[in-house]
């Protein structure tokens, strides 16, 4: 295999995955399967390792999948998305991952597939309808949004001789029993149940495998998941002439017996006349609200009255139900005891040989424990609204790739964003760039432990672009069946006034109070940095090690203040004598030490370095400064050590530097004297 993974490496990841995993190549506009495992397999029922996903998937379906590979690879991020397969009158659903992986300007796609239960709505809605119907005298069709055949009850499967184990690349129209009078109009019907207009009692023709044309009456419900069409589900009635009166009605009769228990045994159920006076109920409705037959039977749905609905409320669902439109709405109802529920109820107009409505049809089914939970989550909602709103703490909520989705006033009264701006926005566009880094790792950490919060400093700015520093815990949501990070959940307080404390503790550790220059703690800290760098670029060091000549007599003749202000003086004069990049610091004292850098590894250049060097620092010292009106114009003695000529050892370089120190001082003042080591 020419992947960028083996075989026997797919099948370590994934062979054993409950998942169904697939890991295709884009070869032009199409896909070829490199690896599956069994999951996958199972799934397709084939193996297609070395097939295009046209040889192997229907159309209908490939289409749908190839689309969602195309946008994977395009945006070069991950895609998810859901699709259906019905096979053997069962409809499943599934949800697949693609991810895009590129290299070496070829275009892969790895697919986690796995199988997700069905919503409530399209899983009642659907087994409801094919039990109904599949062993009633009613014949019916299940079509995909782009008119594949997805499934038809077996009666008409074997009388319209439709071979439905074997895949098949033609739509429905393609299909022998598609009656060719008929196909413009049923096409027209499909188009608009899949645009969610309900189609009733329209007259269709098809071919039978014995090529008769026999009548059918069809009516056109949608399939719908999570509020999608996915599919239409055709009912039929045949009525063909050949079929005798008789036995059409006795079959009919049998059908709405079947339908009438079908509904009983799922939800409440309640007829009433035209006027809607109630004249029958099944037996879960005395069961759920405590009142008999006898005390229902003759009166209308206000005994059910709770009171919470508006007159306007009731006044709008009888205009439409009169008006031949299904009205369905959620309806707080009362029982006997008093006890308040709440019904998604559902009236259906039904009408005579005459096309009047003489009936109406109430389904409905219990959702007060939905209700409840709705309820206590606006109650936790307003709570934690409560007080997010009343706190100084940052509380911020974000996606798994840091999106914020929630992000507590605080953030707008002390940083000055408005709450459109950061909604939606990535986080990280409230990060000084030093803090970047720490926030890319807490997305994305090594492993995730949901129970224990996590410290995090971040600093932040607010939208004057002025740094606020933060100290934050924060933990991690995890969508229990992928078991990935749903959401981050940080809470911050700042921590700025802490922080500058911290800046200026750590600068008074590194350097001398009275000069402000480094200190002997600065040289050991930045020392191993210079000498790496002098070893990258080949360069010689030198140590100056430098002592005030006669400063006791300035402490002694015009005291300590005049001789701290000396000392002041003399280290400003040292930083205007050398470059930025070489580091001063105080000893002690009168003592100095000098590192400077980036000198020639040649004896000769180096020698003419370090004059001139020795000259600048003469030259700026002779010309002095003032203290008190006095002028002071000092002289110095220095001694110099050489990396790595005289050592590599910073101790050492120290010493032979103070020994030549000790020299220069000997010859006289004013003097430097080189190491001899």
């Amino acid at each position: 295999m020419s992947s960028i993974f083996s075989i026997n490496q797919l099948n370590l990841l994934f062979a054993n995955s409950n998942d169904a995993v697939f890991f295709m190549e884009k070869v032009g506009q199409q896909y070829r399967y490199i690896f599956v495992n069994e999951a996958a397999i199972k799934l397709i029922n084939i193996n297609p390792s070395g097939k295009f996903i046209e040889q192997v998937i229907p159309p209908h379906l490939a289409k749908t999948i190839i689309q969602h590979y195309d946008l994977t690879l395009k945006d070069e991020k991950q895609v998810e998305f859901e699709d259906y397969t019905y096979e053997k009158m069962e409809v499943r659903k599934q949800r697949t991952t693609a991810i895009p992986v590129l290299q070496d300007g070829k275009s892969y796609i790895l697919a986690i597939t796995k199988e997700v239960s069905l919503s409530r709505d399209l899983e009642d809605k659907y087994l409801f309808m094919r039990s109904l119907f599949f062993k009633s005298f009613l014949s019916t069709l299940l079509v995909s949004n782009d008119m594949q055949l997805l499934e038809a009850d077996p009666k008409f499967i074997e009388e319209f001789n439709i071979q439905m184990e074997s895949p098949h690349d033609e739509s429905l129209f393609e299909l022998p029993f598609i009656d060719e009078k008929s196909a413009a109009r049923l096409k027209n019907f499909l188009l608009r149940a899949q645009n969610g207009e309900s189609i009733q009692s329209k007259m269709l023709y098809f071919i039978d495998k014995n090529n008769d044309r026999r009548c059918f009456t069809a009516t056109f419900s949608s399939l719908t998941s999570n509020g999608d069409i996915i599919a239409v589900f055709i009912i039929m009635q045949e009525i063909t002439a050949f079929i005798r009166q008789g036995e059409a009605l006795r079959t009919a009769s049998h059908g709405l017996e079947m339908f009438k228990n079908a509904i009983s045994s799922a939800a409440d159920v309640i007829f009433t006349n035209a006027d809607g006076v109630i004249i029958d109920i099944n037996d879960r409705i005395i069961k759920n609200t405590g009142y008999s037959r006898e005390e229902l039977i003759g009166k209308t749905h206000h005994v059910f009255n709770s009171g919470h609905h508006s007159k306007e409320f009731f006044s709008n669902l009888w205009r439409t139900v009169k008006k031949g439109k299904i009205w369905r709405s959620e309806v707080c109802n009362r029982k006997k005891n008093g006890e308040i529920y709440w019904m998604d109820s559902t009236i259906v107009p039904l009408k005579n040989e005459y096309g009047e409505i003489d009936q109406f049809l109430t389904v409905q089914y219990n959702i007060s424990s939905e209700k409840k939970l709705l309820s206590e989550l606006y109650k936790i909602e307003r709570t934690f609204r409560a007080i997010t709103e009343n706190t100084n703490d940052f509380i911020v909520v974000t996606d798994r790739f840091g999106k914020i989705k929630y992000a507590s006033p605080s953030y707008s009264r002390k940083l000055g964003y408005e709450e459109d701006e950061l909604i939606g926005s990535p986080y990280e566009h409230l990060l000084m760039p030093e803090s970047i880094d720490v926030w890319h790792k807490a997305l994305n950490p090594g492993q995730i432990d949901i129970a224990e919060e996590q410290k995090i400093d971040l600093l932040l700015h607010k939208k004057d672009n002025s740094p606020i520093w933060t100290e934050g815990d924060y933990t991690m949501s995890l969508d229990l069946p992928g078991h990935e990070v749903s959401e981050i959940v940080m809470v911050s307080r700042e921590i700025t006034e802490r922080k500058q404390l911290e800046d200026k503790l750590t600068y008074l550790a590194y350097h001398d109070s009275l000069t402000q220059l480094g200190n002997r703690r600065k040289l050991y800290k930045e020392f191993p940095m210079i000498l790496s760098n002098a070893n990258l670029s080949n360069t010689s060091l030198a140590i100056f090690y430098l002592d005030g000549d006669n400063f006791k007599q300035v402490n002694d003749v015009y005291g300590h203040d005049v001789g701290d202000e000396f000392l002041i003086q003399f280290g400003h004069s040292l930083e205007q004598s050398v470059r930025h990049e070489d580091l001063i610091v105080r000893l002690g004292g009168d003592e100095f030490l000098i590192v400077f850098t980036g000198l020639s590894a040649n004896i000769k250049e180096r020698m003419l370095q370090i004059e001139q060097i020795m000259e600048r620092i003469k030259q700026q010292l002779q010309i002095g400064w003032t203290i008190r009106g006095i002028h002071f114009s000092p002289t110095v003695s220095i001694g110099i050590s050489i990396y790595p000529q005289h050592s590599e050892n910073l101790d050492e370089l120290i010493d032979l530097a103070d020994q030549a120190l000790y020299k220069a001082k000997q010859m006289s003042h004013n003097h430097y004297c080189i190491s001899s080591m």
